[in-house]
């Protein structure tokens, strides 16, 4: 007997339920971010979702440090205005 493909009414409640939960606290951790800390996550996400938008340049100076720079010549949308 094989198995269904559809997941049983109370796994996919549960999973609903820890889905909700973690984008909670999610929200309230990154809530605690200063704002660029969140600019930055926003846009290395972005950057993990939409690679062909961005372009990203990897600087290293002499001393060690790092900088990464993430330009695009997309437009901001209505869904990321912060």
């Amino acid at each position: 007997m094989s198995l269904p493909d559809e997941n049983p009414p109370v796994a996919s409640f549960v999973q609903e339920e820890m889905i909700e939960v973690a984008t909670r606290t999610l929200g309230v951790c990154l809530s605690h971010f200063p704002p660029i800390v969140r600019l930055r996550l926003l846009a290395f996400m972005h950057l993990v979702e939409y690679p062909a938008t961005l372009r990203a340049a990897l600087e290293i100076s002499p001393s060690g440090s790092m900088r990464l720079i993430l330009d695009t010549d997309v437009e901001p949308g209505r869904t990321h205005h912060h």
